[in-house]
């Protein structure tokens, strides 16, 4: 003669954005910064580099986004000239069509992406590494 049974089985699962931001990965976690962290250490090579300001020139805003702050910081990163001599404190510049030259090897304008196309896998795996080790 067979017995049966029942079981009942109850499964409480946190929410997406809760398991989100326990492992770190909402925009303002832990690995948001680390991302940002080893982005900013891979791209420094890439950024235009004379007395090394514009690389030391930089604020952390968020735990994802880095803000350069050296007051030609846009015309090194668009890789135009500033329309006309140099304007008085307080007045705005405008941008031309004539490309700056860089002359340290391997840098140039839109930088990230300089870094992307050399140290994307790289960057990858690192952040990859790092959600791994939890």
């Amino acid at each position: 003669m067979a017995s049966s049974f029942n079981i009942n089985v109850k499964v409480k699962l946190n929410s997406v954005n809760k398991i989100i931001k326990d492992h770190g990965l909402n925009e303002d976690g832990r690995v948001a910064r680390y991302a940002r962290d080893t982005t900013d250490r891979l791209m420094n090579p890439f950024i235009p580099f004379e007395n090394g300001g514009l690389r030391r020139l930089k604020t952390y805003p968020s735990p994802s986004k880095i803000r350069y702050t050296s007051p030609y910081s846009h015309y090194q990163y668009t890789g135009l000239k500033a329309k006309g001599a140099s304007k008085p404190k307080g007045i705005k510049r405008k941008i031309s069509s004539e490309k700056l030259n860089y002359h340290t090897p391997g840098t140039g304008p839109e930088w990230e992406k300089l870094m992307i196309k050399e140290k994307g896998k790289e960057l990858t795996r690192d952040i990859q590494n790092y959600i791994k080790r939890g």
